[in-house]
């Protein structure tokens, strides 16, 4: 029996909390890096251009490394390596204190995207390995629900700024990770070692088999899955206002109240969806049906086909229906998971949203500049829709070894 079958409540409670609150530090870090670099721009002599170079190097490093930081969670553990993460994180943030040129901002983001990139395949492999079973789905949507709640955060940046200046903005900022690294490092009661369940079946994957992991149908079509995903999270989430400005003679308070609602309506979508993707079995559906529902709520805006005052509700229902996908889509990849590959075939699968976080905002900028912003929903809608057939492939592709759940690790 998996070690994570029998664990009470009340230890997957505390497991959930802590992993919930760490990937929510991830995503607050992503962007209080970007927000620190907009707060002092001026001052060090940076232009928007450059901002978003810094931004695409603080992704593409965690791009390239996420697969790596996942073989380093199978092989060192994943609590060492999240305690790590969080660490590194903070250290990156609170060394913009002394930065003042370009050059040692590009330093910067090396850092925070190394400390970026362990944070899915570390998660993951500890939530499979700790928690009940039964509890997966809800445990994944709290994960997910705690990503949101850290975006959503990292605005108070300009609070700080605006109360101690730029230097105690960052240093105030630094210090929850590091006091949450050492929360991390001391909860080795708490966290199954994912490594101890798999042993067995890990012993008898040499390299050659291990990298042929990473051609298999069904990961490489969960790797595009998710860098179509974050193509429109970034997409939206960045550059949503200015276009709904343009497209339907918004203010930009307005606009970004309409942003705020699709986040929450996302938000809300996650903890249902949790309870889903625990009492079902055929998530691929699951997933597919609220895809083409947020795609299909969509396209009435890209073709400005409502009133400004029916954004709100239609983005709240939007925003729902694509939360609600998030526990299932985590299930699907964990079932297409082979064991004792937890850690790298997350690495590997959740580096996708680093990929498409690094190439979507140089093309939706340029849409909106380019007088084009209604562009951004109907792509928004068409991605809605391939990801949909592309979990249903999944489970079409998914070989008979392939599927045997990442619990058993």
């Amino acid at each position: 029996m998996p070690l994570a079958a029998a664990v009470p409540l009340n230890r997957d409670l505390r497991v959930i909390s802590l992993i919930g609150v760490a990937h929510g530090f991830s995503h607050f870090y992503q962007l209080v890096f970007i927000t620190m670099l907009l707060i002092v721009r001026q001052e060090a002599g940076l232009s928007f251009t450059d901002v978003g170079i810094l931004g695409s190097i603080f992704y593409g490093t965690s791009g390239l490394c996420q697969t790596a930081a996942g073989f380093a969670v199978d092989r060192f553990g994943a609590r060492p390596i999240l305690a790590a993460g969080l660490a590194v994180s903070a250290v990156g943030i609170a060394l913009i204190a002394l930065a003042h040129s370009f050059a040692v901002f590009a330093l910067i983001a090396v850092v925070t995207g190394l400390g970026n990139c362990v944070f899915h395949p570390a998660d993951f492999a500890i939530l499979n390995s700790s928690v009940n079973q039964k509890r997966l789905g809800r445990a994944f949507s709290i994960h997910g629900l705690g990503g949101s709640l850290g975006w959503a955060a990292a605005p108070a940046l300009y609070f700080l700024d605006a109360a101690v200046g730029w230097v105690g903005a960052a240093l105030i900022a630094a210090l929850p990770g590091l006091v949450l690294s050492v929360a991390v490092w001391n909860h080795r009661s708490y966290f199954v070692d994912h490594r101890i369940e798999v042993r067995h079946a890990a012993a008898a994957v040499d390299a050659k088999s291990t990298l042929t992991v990473f051609t298999q149908l069904p990961i490489l079509i969960c790797l595009v899955y998710f860098v179509l995903l974050a193509i429109n999270t970034v997409g939206i989430q960045q550059f949503a206002v200015p276009a709904w400005m343009k497209m339907f003679g918004t203010t930009e308070t307005y606009a970004a109240l309409c942003l705020i609602v699709f986040v929450v309506g996302s938000a809300a979508g996650m903890l249902v969806g949790g309870f889903f993707a625990d009492r079902v079995r055929r998530h691929d559906l699951v997933a597919a049906f609220g895809l083409l529902a947020a795609g299909a709520l969509t396209l009435p805006v890209a073709a400005q086909a409502v009133s400004a005052t029916l954004l709100l509700p239609l983005l709240a229902l939007a925003g729902f229906a694509g939360g609600t996908t998030g526990p299932s889509r985590d299930m699907i990849v964990r079932s297409a998971t082979p064991p004792g590959a937890s850690g790298k075939v997350f690495g590997f699968v959740y580096s996708g949203l680093d990929v498409g976080s690094f190439l979507a905002p140089s093309a939706f900028g340029f849409l909106i500049d380019s007088g084009r912003p209604a562009a951004i929903f109907w792509i928004a809608a068409t991605l809605y829709a391939v990801n949909a057939g592309l979990v249903m492939m999944i489970r079409q592709t998914r070989a008979a070894p392939a599927a045997a759940p990442v619990a058993a690790e």
